[in-house]
């Protein structure tokens, strides 16, 4: 029996329909289910990530005290005999200030001469500490570490107390040897302090205990989950491990108690301590679900020694997905009907023009874009649909010709453009050079005059040539600016890397250049940097980048006023830093100041500088794969600070 068309064309609709619903179902639920995964895996990283940046302020606020303490001409006192009780009241009144639990100062041997907590322990020796022994080489160090028991004491009274724990039955957890620790963890930094020859004469060190350091797991949580709760159950918590024990967590037990002494499962025991490795999924922690990302803690020797841990309450990510899913059902089921009704009513109208429309969209295909169908004499969509059909035949025509007059157009433009952009840049080098060659020659004599090589001159005309030389010079500068801005808009900026040593080929010869400009503007400089520091980049371009730097803090600092130099080399790359007294600027122009010709003078002199050296010693930075950036305390100081690998 022969079956009519239409009913053909609804019947396929509805097998297609019901097996696209059943799939789309299927798929729906298995892409919820992966979008919620991945959504609370991400969460929880970034979560993670904010941790860190507590901790990692922690350590900066240790390393900024211990730097300026490092620095201070009273420090210094105390190694001058008798040593002085006021010293020690001065270090506890900073480290009671600045929250720190314990804050020491040794001699260049390592042996303890003054502590700030009671029963104030002095004479033992600490040379085999790995912050004091590289403070004695003349390192600025921070990190975690692990104190025993009886340097605990030494520290202070309460230390060894606060860190003493029980381990509490933990299911799940790896068997151990002992059922208590007397150890703790701290966050520690230490800086050398210096005589006034740059000798290291000692070190200053502090930190602060981990264990049963509430407060900072507190906080951790209170920035990541703001104290949000779900169903009257805290949204997230945090714990610090030493080693798979927990000695600061807001995870609490049935009876109200934090969970400290608890322990980790042995599977996270095994990724995270035993390989070092990140470890995400779902856990149950003492009474709920949560998803959980746990990272390992390295002292600084870069041994395991803990565990950083936060968690969110899986059951929100849960009641997510369920709820997704039910409107996932619910929407397919009536699409579906909605789409057997009107595949019903128009299964019929469609068959007559669908072989006149399939036909003629095969020839428009082929290029043919001035056929069109007939339309059919009923007045209803099918019609309505093959009016639209022949409508956007003509609109495919009319838009194939403009874009073919539009590509003529733009191509003829981009031609123009990129040789005007060739004549700029070519124009801009050769002036530079020109110009910079030129100006060489003139402040060359300008500078005989002055020196009188051409016999004696009188006082106003040696003020006379010094002025001419000033500004020759400025202007040999600034032509030396726009010869780098041609290079490197050009894409010429060409890296050499090479053997060099950045302390005495960069930094020595561009102080020794800039040190009468110093003592004429009554200047002190502080140097904090080893006598020699080997790495493999381009000595030419790191001493344009330092010398804008230095010239940037010498010409904007406070006359008389202060500039600081600090250089040193960790895990392969170099760390830079030039400060000065002065106006400083507001944060929001801190990113701007690198752009090209963006200058920031607070004093309103806006004959300063061209605008181009900050933005030519970012580009050299990046082009050595660094980064640098910009820190101010408005009316106080300026830095600049710069990170550059070393690609040997």
């Amino acid at each position: 029996m022969r079956m009519e068309l239409y009913k053909r064309i609804f019947l396929n609709f509805a097998l297609l329909i019901s097996l696209s619903g059943i799939l789309g179902g299927i798929l729906g639920a298995v892409m919820i289910n992966r979008t919620t995964v991945n959504e609370a895996q991400r969460r929880i990283s970034l979560d993670l990530r904010s941790g860190w940046n507590v901790i990692d302020n922690e350590l900066d606020k240790l390393r900024l005290v211990l730097t300026v303490l490092g620095g201070d001409p009273q420090v210094l006192s105390a190694f001058s005999p008798p040593e002085s009780k006021s010293m020690t009241a001065s270090l506890e009144s900073v480290r009671r200030k600045c929250g720190f639990d314990f804050l020491s100062l040794t001699d260049n041997q390592g042996r303890v001469l003054i502590r700030t907590m009671q029963p104030y322990i002095r004479g033992d020796y600490l040379q085999n500490d790995p912050f004091v022994a590289q403070a004695l080489k003349g390192q600025l160090t921070a990190g975690f570490a692990i104190l025993d028991a009886d340097r605990l004491k030494n520290e202070g009274h309460d230390l060894e107390e606060r860190a003493f724990m029980v381990f509490e039955p933990t299911p799940k957890a790896k068997i151990r040897a002992k059922n208590s620790e007397s150890a703790g963890m701290v966050i520690m930094a230490s800086a050398p302090v210096a005589d006034l020859n740059g000798r290291p004469i000692g070190v200053i060190y502090a930190g602060v205990l981990l264990n049963r350091n509430h407060s900072l797991v507190d906080k951790i949580r209170s920035i990541i989950f703001e104290d949000q709760t779900y169903n009257g159950v805290q949204l997230g918590n945090v714990t610090i491990f030493q080693w798979d024990a927990r000695i600061a967590t807001n995870v609490m037990l049935a009876n109200g108690q934090r969970a400290i002494g608890t322990r980790v499962s042995q599977t996270v025991y095994d990724n995270v301590l035993e390989n070092a490795l990140p470890w995400y999924d779902r856990a149950f922690v003492v009474n709920d679900w949560y998803v959980s990302a746990y990272d390992p803690i390295f002292d600084v020797e870069n041994r395991v020694i803990g565990i950083l841990y936060v968690g969110i309450l899986a059951k929100t990510y849960d009641d997510i997905k369920y709820s997704l899913w039910k409107a996932n059902a619910a929407l397919s089921v009536g699409v579906a009907l909605a789409v057997f009704a009107v595949s019903l009513i128009f299964a019929r109208r469609l068959t007559g023009s669908l072989t006149r429309l399939a036909d003629t969209a095969g020839k428009i295909a082929e290029g043919h874009l001035n056929l069109k169908v007939p339309e059919p004499p009923g007045n209803d969509e099918v019609r309505d649909l093959t009016r639209a059909f022949n409508l956007m035949t003509v609109s495919l025509k009319d838009r194939e010709d403009r874009l073919n007059t539009a590509n003529t157009a733009l191509e003829q433009t981009n031609c123009s453009l990129q040789r005007l952009n060739v004549n700029y840049l070519d124009m801009l080098g050769f002036v530079s050079h020109e110009l910079k060659n030129t100006l060489g020659v003139i402040y060359t004599s300008a500078r005989a005059l002055e020196i009188q090589v051409g016999g004696a001159l009188s006082v106003q005309q040696t003020d006379l040539v010094r002025n001419i030389s000033r500004n020759i010079h400025a202007a040999v500068d600034m032509a030396r600016k726009y010869l780098d801005l041609a290079r490197i808009e050009s894409a010429e900026l060409r890296i050499n890397r090479q053997s060099m040593d950045i302390i005495q080929d960069v930094i020595r010869p561009v102080i020794q250049e800039m040190m009468p400009i110093l003592s004429r503007k009554g200047m002190l400089l502080h140097t904090d940097f080893p006598q020699t520091l080997p790495i493999f980049a381009d000595p030419s371009l790191l001493k344009t980048v330092f010398g804008n730097l230095f010239d940037n803090a010498v010409k904007y600092g406070a006359e008389p006023g202060e500039v600081r130099i600090q250089i040193s080399y960790n895990n392969a790359e170099v760390s830079g830093e030039v400060w000065n007294l002065g106006e400083g600027l507001p944060v929001d122009q801190l990113e701007k100041i690198f752009e090209k010709f963006v200058r920031f003078d607070p004093r309103g002199d806006a004959s300063r500088g061209s605008g181009l050296g900050l933005f030519i010693t970012r580009e050299i930075i990046a082009k050595h794969g660094g980064r640098i950036w910009a820190e101010s305390e408005p009316g106080i100081w300026m830095r600049f600070c710069f990170r550059l690998p070393d690609s040997n």
